[in-house]
């Protein structure tokens, strides 16, 4: 079984859970291997809480059952998951810079692979599939994101809507087709503008798909799918926030590739065509 990173989801949503399942969380943290040990009940004890306190922080975490958590734990202990992220230090070499770069992109896009729910990605590619225009929106970094998705779907025949100017997007959604829908992309899940374009949305009676991080986020409680990326530690020198954008691109990735595969020969077509387009109009204007 593949790690599922419980030591970086329990310390990334910590002070989100309760005083309870706070108490839980330091075992697993503290003292994993007696973990895998016990019972639901017998942690329930050492923890001095419940066993439904026990079932309550395994569904926190995204872990379905408690058998399921002390494997999950057994496996991160035999692959022996790194469990900070590194920050920039003064005295850096650039060999250094280089190898704590890589090392926490990787990191956080191993542990958002693992993070996604097989069903909740295929329900957003249903919903994708369905529809006749897509509207994508995020500020700051995340628009980066959702410029990301534009170009990938637009390239497959799938209209994608990308605007920059939230009240030209607000206009759009006000007259969008049928099956339209909105996908808010925020790494917090706070992004005052995100929730509120996907007030309005929703409003319209359009599905929407949250992309945020790990954690119960206001945006996730507001969207009928919510998709989530591993809670990356924010340093000084904002090293995680490259590592955050990095496990946003590979969630994205991930969602791209598999619902090209939903109809394969179809889609690549449409790369093929839109491919040969653009090389067509290169050679053109460079005539010029």
């Amino acid at each position: 079984m593949k790690s599922k990173h419980i030591h970086q989801r329990v310390k990334s949503i910590y002070n989100d859970l309760t005083q309870s399942e706070k108490k839980i969380a330091n075992l697993v943290l503290e003292r994993p291997e007696d973990v895998t040990k016990m019972t639901a009940s017998e942690l329930a004890k050492e923890s001095q809480t419940s066993p439904a306190s026990v079932i309550r922080f395994c569904k926190s975490i995204n872990v379905p059952s408690f058998p399921e958590l002390k494997i999950a734990l057994s496996a991160e202990r035999q692959w022996d998951v790194p469990k900070e992220y590194s920050d920039i230090l003064p005295t850096e070499k650039i060999a250094d810079v280089k190898a704590k770069l890589l090392g926490n992109a990787y990191q956080s896009m191993q542990e958002t692979i693992q993070l996604v729910n097989e069903e909740t990605l295929k329900e957003a590619i249903e919903l994708i599939s369905k529809a006749p225009f897509v509207y994508v929106y995020g500020i700051g970094s995340s628009y980066l994101v959702a410029e990301n998705i534009a170009q990938k779907w637009n390239r497959i025949g799938k209209v994608c809507i990308c605007i920059a100017d939230v009240h030209l997007l607000i206009a759009s959604l006000t007259s969008a087709a049928p099956d339209s829908i909105f996908i808010g992309i925020s790494h917090s899940g706070e992004t005052s503008e995100v929730l509120e374009v996907n007030r309005i949305a929703k409003e319209q009676g359009i599905k929407t798909i949250g992309i945020s991080q790990f954690g119960m986020n206001t945006l996730s409680k507001h969207v009928d799918i919510s998709m989530q990326t591993v809670k990356s530690k924010e340093a000084e020198l904002r090293s995680a926030a490259t590592s955050s954008l990095m496990s946003q691109f590979i969630l994205i990735d991930l969602l791209f590739h598999v619902y090209v595969l939903e109809q394969y020969d179809e889609n690549m077509d449409n790369i093929r065509e839109s491919r040969k387009l653009v090389d067509e109009y290169k050679k053109r204007t460079s005539k010029k």
